[in-house]
């Protein structure tokens, strides 16, 4: 059915702020953070260290504007207030801002001066997550786990820092954790499309204690193959945040999701100081 002329002026006036929370603009943040931090806790803060978060955030945003292009009929079967799902943003108008955000993430990539390989092989994993994730749902977690290293490994590329493996494995874990926590919160949907995650086999309940367990334990062993204080001190901060916002009484889980970015964060920190 065609669109109302007045339709068609409230979509066009609301278009750049359909465009940007297609992009989640501060889960995006967190990525770039993530890639900003090992710059600070190195070489503290610098205006190459703020164009490397910048390239991150945006490739982020990338991924999440190709997911929800990808993923529009189920976002829009499970009622998930989403622009393109919701009929705000078309596919064809989404698909040409992630790809000027591509060429805008090559200029920025050329500017750094390293790491663009780094960035355009997480740019094409990004692509391939929601296939990957709807034939192989079990392992959805796993690559997005993978896929969270990328701007912390990015960062140390960059400016030439270099971490143990048992940091990223830890880190790794707790992304782990929390697709659990989000599998469960939206098993629903998942159900209506098809997909058999660990919650549905597992159950909502089990899931989400299984999910903060490993997001509670992965802190912990950050904090212990930590080396400085500094970074024993933001592992601590991160565990006590995590278990504040899963222990607040009368809060919504997708809530609890949307906040365990905070310990996520300090983790990050914690990572870089280490």
């Amino acid at each position: 059915m065609a669109l109302r002329t007045s339709d068609m002026c409230e979509l066009q006036s609301n278009l750049p702020l359909a465009l940007l929370r297609c992009m989640r603009p501060m889960s995006s943040l967190v990525a770039g953070l993530m890639t900003s931090s090992v710059f600070w806790a190195r070489d503290g803060f610098s205006f190459r260290s703020m164009i490397a978060g910048l390239a991150m955030w945006m490739l982020t945003g990338f991924g999440f504007v190709i997911n929800d292009i990808l993923d529009y009929r189920k976002d829009s079967e499970a009622g998930i207030d989403r622009p393109i799902a919701r009929g705000l943003l078309t596919r064809k108008t989404a698909l040409s801002f992630a790809a000027g955000l591509a060429l805008a993430i090559f200029a920025l990539s050329l500017w750094v001066g390293s790491g663009g390989g780094i960035l355009a092989a997480t740019g094409l994993a990004l692509i391939l997550y929601t296939p990957s994730a709807q034939r192989l749902p079990l392992i959805k977690g796993v690559f997005v786990a993978t896929l969270c290293m990328a701007p912390l490994y990015y960062g140390s590329v960059v400016c030439n820092a270099h971490y143990s493996w048992p940091l990223y494995l830890f880190m790794t874990a707790f992304v782990v954790g929390r697709e659990a926590l989000m599998d469960a919160d939206e098993l629903r949907g998942d159900l209506r499309a098809g997909l058999i995650t660990i919650a549905a086999i597992l159950g909502c309940a089990r899931t989400k204690r299984i999910g903060i367990a490993i997001m509670a334990l992965s802190l912990a062993g950050i904090g212990v193959v930590a080396g400085r204080w500094v970074a024993k001190a933001a592992a601590a901060a991160a565990l006590v945040s995590l278990m504040t916002i899963f222990g607040w009484p009368r809060l919504h889980d997708a809530k609890r999701i949307e906040l365990s970015r905070i310990p996520m964060l300090a983790a990050v920190l914690a990572i870089a100081c280490g």
